[in-house]
Order: C-alpha cells, then structure tokens, then sequence
C-alpha cells in the first residue's frame, strides 16, 4: 500500500473521482460530471495538503467512505463530508496505534495498527508523557 503523499497528485485526482462516482451511485445520486471533477481536484489536493492526512494509504480514505456511506443517511456529497469520514477512520488508526505503543497491546491483537518508524514512535511517547 501507498500513502497518499506519495501518489502522484494527477493519478490521486482519477482515485478520488472513481470513489467519489461509486459514492453517488450507492447513495442513489445523480451528479453532473462538471461537479463530480470539481470535487475530486479540491479533495485530492486537499488530502495532499493537510498534514493529518498525508500518512494515510489511499484503502484507508476508501475504507472511509464505504463506513461513512454507510454510518449515516446523508442527501447529499460535500467536501466537509468527506472530511468527517476520513477523519473518523484516522481516529480509529490513530488510537490502534496508542494501543500498542502506550497500552502495550499486542501489535497482533490490533486490527489497524501500522508499524511507523521508531523516530515517530518515540515522539508520539514523548507527547503523551506531557499529557
């Protein structure tokens, strides 16, 4: 898997519009093309921009939309939407990894923890203790 930084910005824009069509389908939509590449451009670079979700490989913003598609009865798509959705999948892959590296779960035992690298790991102790 990839994270999204690293997909170059023309190939996340045809990922984000073939995900966001399959979205207006399951919701039973009907949106015109014109809107569909407007949504697609602003989402993808956004995901490149914002730094919470650069680390994100691009199943996790699927896996986003399939349970946001699903968790809620929405009439409509919007940029503020998806960023819900995808902010409440890196919640759950964010407390997977406090999980291990704070509660000393077992790394086995956790369904969406991800190894980092240890420099990354080491700081995300160091804030914690400050908590």
């Amino acid at each position: 898997m990839i994270e999204v930084r690293n997909i170059e910005i023309s190939e996340l824009i045809k990922l984000v519009y073939k995900l966001i069509a399959e979205t207006t389908i399951q919701m039973g939509h009907r949106t015109d093309g014109n809107t569909m590449v407007t949504l697609s451009k602003a989402f993808a670079n956004d995901l490149i921009r914002e730094n919470k979700f650069k680390r994100l490989y691009f199943e996790d913003i699927r896996t986003a939309f399939m349970t946001g598609l699903r968790s809620e009865d929405k009439d409509f798509i919007s940029i503020p939407t998806f960023y819900k959705w995808v902010r409440e999948q890196k919640k759950l892959i964010d407390y997977a990894t406090y999980e291990v590296n704070t509660l000393n779960v077992p790394k086995e035992q956790v369904l969406l923890y991800r190894e980092y690298p240890k420099a990354l790991i080491n700081k995300v102790k160091q804030i914690n203790k400050l908590k």
